[in-house]
């Protein structure tokens, strides 16, 4: 708890726009939020009170950010599996956990896992070459968007596709 709040102390994860967002909203709230930032400049960490700098991919940061954190959620949703894991294991509170936190870091894991519930979702097909990709196109019809299954964000990782053979 923090000590001037009486509040939870929110841990989050990442230092972009979301949690540029989330720190907001909790001013609001009186809430106290903890940002992991990678750079003292990031742009939550340039706004917030509470900052730690660490990488989300070193899991030593992870836990000394993590102490002292009723709950810990992400910014982003690229923290390694196996920290999410370890760290669950250890008994930190994180919201999403990891195996929910699966379907964002993997678009195929994603919509294999809403086509199988049933769930709305756009038309998809996973593809690894350009015969694969023009398949489902001809078949859906042009243009198709084409994305990462790993590592895209913010637009990084999405391509628009239109009949053209792979030029454009």
């Amino acid at each position: 708890m923090d000590a001037r709040t009486g509040l939870p102390v929110v841990g989050m994860v990442g230092a972009g726009q979301l949690a540029r967002m989330t720190h907001q909203a909790a001013i609001a709230l009186g809430q106290s939020l903890r940002i992991l930032a990678e750079r003292p400049d990031d742009g939550a960490a340039l706004v917030a009170a509470d900052v730690q700098v660490g990488h989300h991919t070193d899991l030593e940061a992870l836990r000394r950010f993590a102490k002292g954190c009723e709950v810990v959620t992400f910014d982003h949703e690229h923290v390694p599996p196996d920290h999410l894991r370890t760290l669950a294991a250890e008994g930190v509170p994180l919201l999403p956990g990891p195996d929910a936190l699966l379907y964002a870091q993997d678009k195929r894991a994603m919509r294999e896992r809403l086509t199988g519930l049933d769930m709305p979702a756009p038309r998809w097909a996973p593809v690894s070459t350009m015969d694969d990709l023009v398949a489902f196109a001809d078949r859906v019809g042009w243009p198709v968007v084409l994305k990462a299954s790993r590592g895209g964000y913010d637009g990084k990782g999405v391509c628009g596709c239109w009949q053209c053979g792979g030029s454009g």
